[in-house]
């Protein structure tokens, strides 16, 4: 199979925006996500011979090695890109929220991401112009109080695509990762009445957005890709800022 991805939480937000755009361009599908009913309708819309759709859990190593492993074994050992997607948020204050809660972020945020990279990267050094490919955040940029545990991971993310930009240049494998601002999916609108300010206008990207830029990232070597007008501005502004304004502006955005 010439063309082949893995994406992690598959079944919604992203994840399914990134499997009807690679779905569309040829990809033979490794669906992923902890969701059965959702697993299972994907693969339903997609079939056998086009994807393998399973039910996983990344926070579990055996379990990806297993998944990733299966999916090889339908694609002659080759893997094209690994698309890790998979992502939860914790919303509140961090002395009012229970520990275990902000660790399950940790867990599933980033070392759902090192499992999958790690089993994966056998299958991607096999495959010539292969693509790691990993789900940021505009929280990465600064510290957000209200995001504790998950700006943590997305900043740790955005470390290890560079460490392993660097590692695996070598072997001919390009990582990168996707840094959306605030996009109009179940993960944020779910959550939007527990954040402090964030009204309907400051959501202004889409899934299908941030699918594009994903699909866009294949035609660059730059390794943090930052998607949406705001994202991309603080990414500028923020290299050359003093923190201290940094931290005064941040806490306007978010009503602090």
């Amino acid at each position: 199979m010439s063309k082949t991805i893995i994406i992690t939480g598959a079944a919604g937000g992203f994840g399914r925006a990134c499997a009807v755009r690679f779905a569309a361009a040829g990809y033979y599908l490794g669906l992923f996500d902890l969701d059965p009913a959702g697993v299972a309708e994907l693969g339903r819309s997609y079939g056998e011979e086009r994807c393998y759709a399973a039910t996983l859990d990344v926070t579990d190593p055996e379990a990806c090695r297993t998944a990733i492993a299966r999916f090889g074994e339908r694609t002659d050992g080759k893997l094209g890109i690994l698309l890790n997607n998979a992502g939860i948020i914790n919303v509140g204050e961090f002395a009012d929220l229970t520990l275990e809660s902000e660790l399950r972020v940790v867990d599933v945020n980033l070392k759902g991401v090192m499992n999958m990279a790690y089993h994966a990267y056998p299958l991607l050094k096999a495959t010539p112009g292969a693509r790691l490919i990993n789900l940021g955040s505009a929280s990465a940029l600064h510290g957000n109080p209200e995001l504790v545990a998950y700006s943590l991971t997305k900043r740790a993310v955005n470390s290890f695509t560079e460490s392993l930009d660097i590692a695996w240049e070598g072997d001919g494998i390009r990582v990168c990762d996707i840094n959306p601002m605030y996009a109009r999916t179940p993960l944020i609108k779910d959550n939007q009445h527990l954040l402090r300010k964030l009204p309907d206008s400051g959501i202004r990207l889409t899934a299908d957005d941030v699918a594009d830029a994903i699909v866009t990232s294949l035609d660059s070597n730059r390794v943090h890709h930052y998607v949406g007008a705001d994202t991309k501005l603080f990414s500028l502004v923020g290299g050359v800022l003093p923190f201290r304004l940094r931290r005064f502006l941040l806490k306007r955005v978010i009503g602090y």
